[in-house]
C-alpha cells in the first residue's frame, strides 16, 4: 500500500527542486535528498529506477516494501521534501536478505528524524 496522499511527493517542479537545492546523503544501497520548508509533516518521494531491474514488477515490489517500511516511521521524519533513491546494488540485498534491506533502509531514515 502506497503512503497517503499528502505524504507524497508527486509535483515534478518540487522534486527538480529537491534535486537542484537538497542535501544529499549517500549510503551503501540508497541516496537521500532532503529539502527542508514549512511544512508540518514530510513529502516522500520512492524512486526506483529502472538500472535497479528493468521489470516494472520488481521495481514497485521495492517501493511498496520501503513505503511499508516507512509508514510507521513517518512521524519521526524531519518536515520537508524527501526522495529516496534505491541504487541498483540494492536489489540483491533485497532478493537475498529482506531483513537487511529493511535495517538499513531504517539505519538511513534515522539519519533524517528529528
Amino acid at each position: 500500500m502506497a503512503l497517503p496522499k499528502r505524504l507524497r511527493l508527486s509535483d515534478d517542479s518540487q522534486i527538480k527542486k529537491v534535486f537542484k537545492e537538497g542535501q544529499t546523503l549517500n549510503f551503501a544501497f540508497f541516496r537521500i535528498k532532503f529539502l527542508p520548508i514549512d511544512l508540518d509533516w514530510p513529502k516522500l518521494a520512492v524512486i526506483v529506477s529502472s538500472k535497479v531491474s528493468r521489470k516494472a514488477v520488481i521495481r514497485n515490489k521495492i517501493k511498496r516494501k520501503i513505503s511499508e517500511i516507512i509508514r510507521p516511521r513517518i512521524s519521526k521524519i524531519k518536515p520537508g521534501l524527501v526522495t529516496l533513491q534505491v541504487k541498483p546494488e540494492a536489489l540483491g540485498l533485497f532478493s537475498r536478505e529482506p531483513d537487511l534491506f529493511e535495517k538499513d533502509l531504517i539505519r538511513v531514515l534515522d539519519k533524517i528524524s528529528k
